[in-house]
């Protein structure tokens, strides 16, 4: 397995993700669900960013899965596609009213 590159960038991404996982958990709170889930999203998206910029890999898009087969295949167990694709759908609908 590669050693992170740059552990402040990965630090950057991973510091987003706690701070977004809060801001999830307080909408919960509130019976925001839409953006509860939108931001549940955004952390797992945000944490595989910060994985594949820790290893120096190209870190774009929205969509989890497709993040995830940017990574070494020992990093993305199998397991873990089916939740990113289940996250992934709801990245449009939480934020439009007529999605």
């Amino acid at each position: 397995m590669r050693e992170l590159l740059d552990g402040s960038e990965f630090s950057r991404w991973i510091n987003m993700v706690k701070k977004t996982i809060d801001s999830s958990r307080g909408d919960l709170e509130r019976g925001d669900y839409n953006w509860a889930c939108f931001k549940a999203q955004q952390s797992a998206e945000f944490a595989v960013k910060a994985l594949l910029h820790g290893l120096g890999l190209e870190a774009y898009g929205h969509s989890i899965s497709s993040l995830l087969l940017k990574l070494p295949r020992e990093l993305s167990p199998s397991i873990i596609m089916q939740e990113a694709k289940t996250l992934d759908k709801y990245y449009v609908p939480t934020r439009y009213p007529n999605a």
